[in-house]
């Protein structure tokens, strides 16, 4: 605040450089985004409106230098009132925004959330899991071999294989599934449930790519909750993100909010170099902001959707504005979901875990379908 506190001085004594006008409006916007961020949306909006009185600078008023003057110092209140600790964001409040997100699509959410493939030669062990993934609105496949499990592969790709290592019937090891699987591509993660105690099944499993190593006996509905965690793992971890706004500082800051859930996120703070950068890294899902020099987000967001390529690319487009022109401006260009600065931490992360997982969906559909 410190360069907005010089340009209030400077214009109280007409001694404003435009130079000095420039640093303190991007410092006002920079602190708009940031702060918001962080959850602090009352500072935030003191922000906004010390970037729109520095706009006008040239021509306000002396009540309106006051005005300028008091909002610094509330803004200084603000920070100096306000931690951090009390605004991370938590798990409690990604769940409870996530549940409002999904409701905007009941007919998706009502497909099954993944399809788990059982391969276990112990019928009544493996029924009892698929019951137990049913009640999570998982669909479970049951097979009792090797081969069978390679024609069920063949024929409909699960998204997570639930892998025994012994058959009764067989002297076939499951770790030969698990080899092969792990250089299938896409991959498919894997999940081993055996009895065997030995050390080195460990050791083998983990070599070959195993996401979990579950030992039995285990209850069923913990053996799902293991199953749903390695999704949800896999969901984020692998997930790309591409961010682009023109300021550096909230660049950084939601980085900071992104990468703790197991995100890959590149930034991009030079609009000019977008195209370039979504064909070198193939993004799941793209991260706009609505105002920068050169293209805005409405723009890059019309030139992705021009491309038959990226038709179904997720795209999130954040911006201090909600009136409805701006919103239909949004979802007439292509855009797929808006978040509204200030930002508020959870709904950011709520609504990208969101897009991902309906985006997977789709793509789970038009494979059913084809």
């Amino acid at each position: 605040l410190s360069v907005i506190e010089r340009a209030v001085v400077a214009i109280s004594t007409h001694t404003l450089t435009q130079e000095l006008r420039q640093q303190a409006q991007r410092e006002a916007h920079t602190l708009k985004g940031s702060l918001g961020l962080f959850g602090l949306e009352e500072a935030a909006q003191l922000c906004r409106e010390i970037e729109q009185l520095l706009r006008a600078s040239d021509g306000l008023s002396q009540s309106q230098v006051e005005q300028l003057s008091r909002l610094v110092k509330t803004v200084w209140h603000q920070l100096g009132t306000h931690t951090l600790d009390q605004n991370r964001i938590s798990i409690a409040d990604v769940s409870m925004q996530l549940e409002t997100v999904q409701l905007e699509t009941v007919q998706l959410e009502e497909m099954p959330r993944f399809v788990l493939l059982i391969v276990d030669d112990d019928v009544a062990l493996a029924e009892q899991i698929a019951r137990a993934a049913i009640a999570h609105n998982i669909q479970a496949i049951t097979v009792t071999s090797l081969a069978q499990a390679r024609a069920a592969i063949a024929h409909t790709p699960p998204q997570i294989v639930l892998l025994d290592l012994t058959f009764a019937d067989s002297a076939a090891s499951g770790l030969e599934l698990l080899e092969e699987l792990s250089v299938q591509q896409p991959s498919i993660p894997v999940v081993v449930f055996t009895a065997q105690e030995a050390f080195v099944d460990r050791v083998r499993v983990a070599q070959l790519g195993g996401k979990g190593f579950l030992q039995k006996p285990i209850a069923p509905t913990q053996v799902v909750e293991a199953i749903v965690q390695v999704m949800q793992h896999s969901t984020t971890s692998e997930a790309m993100l591409l961010v682009v706004d023109d300021d550096p500082a909230i660049l950084a800051t939601l980085r900071t909010l992104l990468e703790p859930w197991g995100f890959q996120v590149t930034l991009l703070d030079d609009p000019t170099q977008f195209w370039d950068t979504l064909e070198r890294i193939h993004p799941d899902l793209l991260i706009l902001d609505i105002e920068m020099p050169g293209f805005n987000g409405i723009e890059l967001c019309q030139v992705v959707r021009n491309d038959l390529r990226w038709a179904e690319l997720p795209i999130l487009i954040l911006s201090a504005h909600n009136d409805d022109h701006t919103l239909q401006r949004v979802f007439m260009a292509g855009a797929d979901d808006y978040v509204s600065k200030p930002i508020r931490s959870a709904e950011l992360v709520a609504r990208v875990l969101g897009r991902l997982e309906r985006s997977k969906l789709r793509q789970k559909l038009r494979r059913l379908e084809g």
